[in-house]
């Protein structure tokens, strides 16, 4: 009886994603236990309980495990935030969505989100190889900035540097992630609210700006 070769690959091919899942999985929280700089492929690897060899069979070397956390977190909090997003339908209540489900991705994967601050701010894109930090910063913005020109052009929002207002909400946003890792029991649900409202009071229209305009 011969086996079946392909039943045998696709047992393969799960095993080894399940393997490298659990090592990104590793890599997160080593990094948002010690920082990105202290996190080694022998701390990473005593945290998954395999060895540091294990790992480098399944990425070449750190740059590229860095790399995967950072595809598997923003991937999988793009799938998580979308459907909020969409089901609204004008700009500004989707503004609020996309605080929101930041928020609320936030609150449900702590450790993924401490972990991806610690790695931006500690330098880690420099780190890759492939990485363009200004392209990886320009995509970041993006749908802000289309969101608030949408916004503009629908009179929902007053008429502001779309760059400069998207600047500000990530980083209203992203520290959050930052006062989480020194307090674990931070108010989440308040940081909506004050983020959301100042958000709203930046951006709303000013009244009479278009009688004066």
């Amino acid at each position: 009886m011969q086996p079946n070769t392909d039943r045998i690959g696709q047992s393969r091919s799960f095993i080894e994603e399940a393997r490298r899942a659990q090592i990104v999985t590793a890599a997160v929280e080593t990094i948002a236990e010690v920082g990105y700089r202290r996190a080694s492929m022998g701390r990473i690897g005593a945290r998954a309980g395999i060895s540091r060899g294990l790992i480098s069979y399944h990425f070449a070397g750190k740059s590229e495990l860095i790399s995967q956390v950072i595809t598997t977190v923003y991937s999988d909090a793009a799938a998580f935030m979308t459907p909020m997003i969409d089901a609204e339908t004008t700009p500004a209540r989707q503004l609020r969505a996309y605080i929101g489900s930041n928020l609320e991705y936030i609150r449900a994967y702590p450790a993924r989100m401490v972990a991806i601050v610690e790695i931006l701010t500690s330098g880690g894109l420099v780190d890759l190889p492939d990485a363009d930090p200004a392209e990886f910063d320009r995509q970041m913005l993006l749908p802000l900035e289309q969101l608030f020109s949408e916004g503009q052009k629908a009179g929902e929002f007053r008429d502001f540097d779309v760059t400069v207002m998207a600047r500000i909400v990530r980083s209203a946003i992203d520290l959050v992630p930052t006062a989480l890792s020194r307090d674990p029991d931070l108010d989440i649900d308040r940081y909506l609210r004050e983020i959301t409202t100042a958000i709203d009071h930046a951006t709303r229209p000013v009244p009479g700006a278009a009688e004066q305009a």
